[in-house]
């Protein structure tokens, strides 16, 4: 592992910063650190094509530039719409009793944000989050399903490293690395480690769009690809521009998926 390791950053001090690999940072904040002026995500767009397609899609809306709810399309007949509500700084007096809803308290600690996070399905308790946020550095642990996240730049390269079972005798460690194409700086390449060996899991890019820019991962195999995109809009404002009531039923890739179209649950 120690070797494995060594020539993951051997690998990592020979990549030149990338724009690509700075986007991927930006979005693994859940758009939950907005400055205002800059570009922030405004929806996704995701779809799973392994013998058969499967699309989905989220909608962000803000109020003075924080997260207030985001809607999940499931695009699939007979399946209503799944809302989450965000209510920050609030306590539990704030909830409705109905859906999914997030409240997330914020602190900050010189250049350190801390968001407490705590989310509730039908006004009971969930999980709860602890997320830190500089601009170069992101840790999440989650106590109710025993995991720790990192996330961070070394030498231009963008490494996510994932605990499963942490704090357990046998902890699961996952690394993830991000590395700028060398001749294109609105592409990247996300790798995983198989076997203690990097594979290439998804080619990223950034792609412009009239009023902003989309990121798009792409995972490909024999058996079909799995796509996510990710706009994101100019704009010096970030308003709700509508409200949801919480639908009844609620689609199975809203219990599977989160924020980024990943799974939520350990492999």
């Amino acid at each position: 592992m120690r070797t494995t390791l060594l020539g993951i950053l051997l690998l990592a001090t020979f990549a030149a910063a990338n724009t690509c690999t700075e986007a991927v940072f930006k979005l693994s904040k859940k758009s939950m650190d907005i400055t205002k002026g800059e570009a922030y995500h405004d929806s996704s767009y995701f779809m799973e094509n392994y013998y058969k397609e499967n699309p989905w899609s989220h909608k962000l809306y803000y109020t003075n530039g924080k997260l207030d709810s985001l809607v999940m399309d499931p695009m699939e007949e007979g399946d209503s719409l799944r809302v989450t509500h965000y209510y920050w700084n609030a306590d539990e007096t704030k909830l409705s009793g109905k859906g999914s809803e997030i409240i997330i308290l914020q602190e900050t600690l010189g250049d350190t944000v801390i968001l407490n996070q705590k989310s509730y399905s039908d006004g009971e308790f969930d999980d709860f989050y602890m997320v830190k946020m500089t601009d170069s550095y992101i840790s999440a642990q989650n106590d109710v399903y025993h995991s720790f996240e990192e996330i961070f730049f070394s030498h231009d390269t963008l490494f996510e490293k994932n605990v499963y079972d942490y704090g357990s005798e046998n902890p699961r460690p996952e690394i993830i690395f991000t590395v700028g194409d060398s001749t294109n700086d609105l592409k990247c390449y996300e790798y995983r480690m198989e076997d203690d060996k990097p594979e290439l899991y998804e080619t990223i890019e950034i792609i412009n769009t009239d009023n902003g820019y989309m990121l798009k991962y792409l995972k490909e195999s024999s058996n079909g690809y799995y796509l996510r995109e990710f706009f994101y809009v100019n704009n010096e404002s970030t308003t709700a521009i509508q409200k949801f009531r919480a639908p009844i039923k609620i689609s199975p890739k809203a219990r599977y998926f989160d924020l980024l179209g990943r799974y939520k649950f350990t492999r």
